[in-house]
């Protein structure tokens, strides 16, 4: 509903109530009496549904068709000298929120001045002269309260002419940090956002009214930019706006997080003496595959200033985690399938019977926590679940450790299954060839040849694919080198010393 939808049918009182008993005190007849008649309230709508009453000086949330209401929302204007503001010219473009509490006394009184856009909770700070000793914050903050009441209350006044030059000039400030800052950037808005705010920003602007005149009388447009300014304004407060120089404030943005990252760290991390064993544990029997996933849950739970950029990190966990999962089932499906047709075969040795058994179970193991942890994770998108998901990951007995290690269960099943089912393969194909004959001994030798060339090349190709993801100033094979080369000139120093002597 727009402004020239206002309701005038109250006016606001109907004559009913204004001759209701409750009213016949002889203290509210001198107030019915005074400049603040009840005559002209109006009533507004806001684009939201909800209603706030006006007279030209005073807004009230609360309904004054109530007479209590009325006589305390006049006797609380009556201490603030209204009248006053109609002596001289500068203060007619203020006005005063007033509402009060349950014992219809008033509670809470904000000055809004919309010359210059600023509201305070005190008459002087809201003045045309408090202006000029305002330094950067305190104008920020006042900025801030005009724009949040102006949010609340859009439907009896037009668009304050600054408000769109303010937007668009935040707003480009804000593209251009995500564009220089990348993912480092904290400001509210991502890149995406601010595109879209731009748009939607000039849409409402003078130029474009001939093309779009449904905006002209809009109170939903100055909610939407009354918003979009007070969510600034929240922001530079945040930010230290106006109160830093440059270096100090890159300091501080540092500062802030670093103590975060530490805080994490910290909080994430178990007692000391459970390290070492923990290391071991996952050096040895995990095959370090609980580092990757250790660095995916911290890059995941990083907060760097802006949640929406959290929530697209948790959604990109959650599709990596589900994706990696299901190539682990699918491998660990196969591995089974192959593992039961091998026990199937009669008459098999007993360590044949064992490694197949060890690569069912695992494979089992794999199978069954990751297709419960697929489950469980592929329809947590909303922000609630992230953080209670960061919280418990964050709090329990090892902390992160304990969760990497959870999360990496599916593949370190999965690899001693496909250990143990080539241990068990080996030994059937040594098995099979039982005889001690040369020709047995040769196919024997032949097969062990073969395994052990495919072994040195798997193990040399997962180091690689390993390392390759680390910068190293030297190889492994150039230390190598090296320490025979120094080991060679030691050895000829030591003969000729021997020769000499």
């Amino acid at each position: 509903m727009t402004r020239s939808d206002t309701l005038d049918t109250i006016a606001i009182l109907d004559e009913q109530q204004l001759n209701d008993p409750r009213t016949t005190d002889p203290d509210k007849k001198e107030l019915s009496s005074d400049s603040l008649s009840s005559l002209d309230w109006k009533v507004f709508v806001h684009p939201q549904g909800s209603i706030y009453f006006s007279n030209g000086q005073i807004i009230a949330d609360q309904d004054v068709r109530d007479p209590e209401i009325l006589h305390g929302i006049q006797y609380g204007a009556s201490l603030l000298d209204l009248d006053a503001w109609d002596l001289d010219g500068s203060d007619k473009e203020m006005e005063v929120q007033l509402n009060i509490n349950n014992r219809k006394e008033c509670s809470f009184t904000l000055f809004i001045n919309h010359t210059h856009c600023i509201a305070a909770h005190a008459y002087e700070k809201a003045r045309n002269e408090a202006l000029g000793d305002m330094d950067p914050e305190t104008l920020n903050r006042r900025r801030r309260l005009y724009w949040n009441f102006m949010w609340t209350h859009s439907a009896h006044r037009p668009c304050p002419a600054r408000a769109i030059p303010d937007a668009c000039d935040a707003l480009a400030w804000f593209y251009a940090d995500n564009l220089i800052s990348g993912t480092g950037s904290v400001v509210p808005f991502s890149k995406t956002e601010c595109e879209e705010l731009l748009r939607r920003v000039k849409e409402f602007e003078r130029v474009l009214r001939v093309f779009l005149p449904c905006y002209d009388n809009s109170s939903a447009k100055t909610s939407f930019l009354c918003w979009l300014l007070r969510e600034i304004c929240s922001f530079r407060n945040a930010e230290m706006y106006g109160q830093l120089t440059r270096g100090e404030l890159t300091d501080r943005r540092q500062d802030q997080y670093t103590q975060h990252k530490a805080h994490s760290n910290s909080s994430a991390r178990p007692a000391n003496f459970i390290l070492p064993v923990l290391h071991l544990i996952m050096n040895c029997i995990f095959f370090g595959i609980p580092h990757s996933y250790m660095r995916l849950v911290k890059q995941s739970f990083e907060y760097r200033g802006r949640l929406a950029g959290m929530q697209a990190n948790w959604e990109t966990y959650i599709d990596r985690l589900v994706r990696e999962y299901s190539h682990f089932l699918l491998i660990s499906t196969v591995l089974l399938s192959a593992t039961v047709g091998l026990l199937a075969v009669p008459s098999v040795s007993r360590i044949v019977e064992l490694a197949a058994l060890v690569s069912a179970f695992s494979s089992l193991g794999s199978i069954i926590i990751g297709v419960f942890a697929i489950w469980r994770h592929q329809a947590k998108f909303r922000a609630t679940d992230s953080f209670t998901y960061m919280r418990n990951a964050k709090h329990n007995l090892l902390g992160f450790y304990g969760h990497a290690m959870l999360l990496s269960l599916p593949p370190v099943l999965l690899v001693w299954a496909i250990i143990a089912f080539t241990i068990s393969t080996l030994a059937y194909a040594l098995d099979s060839l039982g005889g001690h004959d040369t020709g047995n001994r040769i196919v024997i030798g032949v097969i062990l040849a073969i395994f052990v060339c495919i072994l040195g090349t798997v193990i040399a190709a997962l180091y690689t694919l390993t390392m390759i993801w680390t910068y190293q100033n030297e190889y492994w094979w150039t230390r190598l080198g090296r320490m025979l080369t120094k080991g060679i000139l030691h050895q000829d120093k030591r003969e000729n010393g021997r020769a000499v002597v």
